[in-house]
């Protein structure tokens, strides 16, 4: 890092003195496969004024929840950067917030995640530095939807790439959607208006090293419409949170709206859990196979990964042959049908008015009303047809023992 020779020196500090996130810090750099911290500097100032000596502040570009976001130039090399200013009082606790992001940012590299250039830190408040992009997606999206699937296939495999990168080192992003995507500067092709950067980490984690619910997370986080069946229904959850988070942004891409809409947070959870996506324009088997692999598939363990879309013949522009067509129409046909209980009949995938809890919106990212139980979704395979399987109905009344009420059963 250089600058100018009347510049006041540098200091490198420590972005975190808290031990917990010391502890951290060190565990990333043991056990997730030879990543190591970059060395980014972290620079103690008295207050923003002195940013001035090493930087030209321009336009305001942007704005969040803890402050804004303004474009700058480097002096000692004309670069243009976006430095993000944090108010540390705006922020209070969720400060944590900022200093997980900053870990996970020095961890990892990649074209088609924000990068972290510098850090400066006054008492007041803490200035990020990042690349500089041109647009935020989610603009752009509103502006032009719905895309031709030829620019959907190149938005989603690069965020898809991004996220297999972050999967192999056990970093969940949590909070996937269109808000959370920049359009930057493709260094191999200047004409590229769709090169994609992954941002935002606030909400990320780390997997714990470990097999078993040991390695699993369980914070409820995220934002509501682009919300795993398993988080909403308080479950355990893992990486795969992420690739449902993929499915609703490449059906939106083709299609245009959210795949799962309602008009109160409630009716939305219970169609992210109970309901299956709908095509309302016409799209090729390739993309619909891809997007209910993604989307029909409420339980997490049977859902695709990424390194598995990046393998698919959407991503990979080929025509899905027999032997490789999965039926989705039958199997989307057989799931309804598992779903489907009779009026009266006993059921815990119903979900009742009353048997919801309020989250403190102070503590959640997305506040919402949320069930008390759990949705339990059958795990059976994913075999093309099951001609005998009992009904819904039959399995519980086989399996609720003698004596018992009619009422719905508390997991």
């Amino acid at each position: 890092m250089s600058f100018d020779r009347e510049c006041p020196e540098m200091v490198h500090v420590a972005v975190n003195t808290d031990p917990l996130q010391m502890l951290l810090q060190d565990e990333f750099t043991k056990t997730h496969y030879g990543l190591k911290v970059r060395n980014i500097p972290h620079t103690k100032i008295s207050e923003m004024n002195e940013l001035k000596v090493w930087y030209d502040f321009g336009e305001k570009i942007g704005e969040g929840g803890f402050g804004i976001v303004m474009a700058v130039r480097e002096k000692s090399n004309n670069k243009q950067w976006a430095m993000k200013l944090i108010s540390k009082s705006t922020a209070g606790d969720r400060i944590k917030m900022v200093e997980q992001e900053i870990q996970i940012l020095k961890l990892i590299h990649h074209p088609h995640i924000i990068y972290l250039d510098k850090i400066f830190e006054s008492p007041k408040k803490m200035y990020l530095v990042f690349e500089r992009c041109h647009a935020d997606f989610a603009k752009i999206y509103n502006e032009r939807k719905p895309f031709a699937e030829k620019i959907a296939k190149k938005i989603i495999s690069e965020l898809v790439d991004a996220v297999a990168y972050l999967h192999k080192y056990e970093i969940v992003h949590r909070d996937l959607k269109l808000e959370n995507i920049l359009l930057g500067e493709n260094p191999l092709d200047p004409t590229d208006e769709y090169y994609i950067k992954l941002t935002d980490f606030g909400l990320s984690s780390i997997v714990k090293s470990g097999k078993g619910i040991e390695s699993m997370l369980h914070e409820f986080c995220g934002t509501i419409y682009y919300m795993a069946p398993e988080m909403i229904t308080f479950r355990s959850y893992s990486q795969m949170c992420d690739m449902w988070s993929i499915g609703v942004i490449l059906y939106m891409l083709v299609i245009g709206k959210f795949p799962f809409y309602g008009k109160t947070e409630k009716e939305i959870q219970v169609k992210i859990c109970t309901q299956s996506p709908k095509f309302d324009a016409k799209l090729s088997q390739e993309v619909e196979d891809l997007i209910l692999l993604l989307l029909l598939v409420k339980d997490p363990v049977k859902r695709i990964r990424a390194t598995e879309v990046l393998q698919h013949p959407w991503i990979l522009s080929k025509k899905m042959s027999r032997t490789m067509h999965y039926n989705i129409m039958d199997k989307m046909k057989e799931w309804k049908s598992e779903m489907t209980v009779e009026t009266g009949a006993v059921s815990d995938w119903v979900m009742a008015p009353d048997d919801v809890i309020e989250i403190n919106r102070s503590q959640t990212k997305q506040a919402m009303n949320l069930p008390k139980t759990n949705i339990n979704f059958d795990r059976a395979s994913r075999r093309m047809s099951n001609p005998k399987k009992p009904s819904l109905k039959e399995q519980v009344t086989r399996a609720k023992p003698k004596g018992q009420s009619g009422k719905k059963r508390v997991n």
